[in-house]
């Protein structure tokens, strides 16, 4: 063996040993933190999405209950029209059967009253 090789020594190969894996450490630790960095701000990220998201929701709520009591009052109209319009048609039913009624009389009245003239010309030219 030659005089240059140095002997290593249990202590050498311990601080050595020790040296290295404070380093590794180190990185480690360095690659984790970063990792933690990057998950808050993504963390920061999805909060910041999660709320922009309940103020979207909020307002479709908002726009909905708008919509439906539109909708509530759309059909309130509707009944109403719909009311008036069978009234109108009821009305316009019985309007007919009096008008028939009145037909049916004034046509009695005049065979009665063609009758009396007949009359009237035959006592005349007697």
């Amino acid at each position: 063996m030659s005089k240059n090789i140095q002997q290593l020594t249990k202590e050498d190969l311990e601080t050595t040993l020790e040296k290295a894996l404070e380093k590794q450490g180190k990185v480690i630790l360095g690659a984790v933190d970063s990792s933690f960095k990057e998950v808050k701000e993504d963390i920061s990220e999805l909060k910041t999405s999660v709320t922009k998201l309940k103020t979207s929701v909020t307002k479709l709520e908002t726009n909905v209950t708008k919509l439906e009591n539109n909708d509530k009052r759309s059909l309130d109209i509707q009944d109403k029209i719909c009311k008036q319009l069978t009234d109108l048609k009821q009305e316009g039913k019985m309007g007919t059967k009096l008008y028939k009624h009145h037909d049916k009389k004034i046509e009695k009245h005049e065979k009665r009253i063609s009758k009396l003239e007949l009359n009237i010309q035959q006592i005349s030219h007697k």
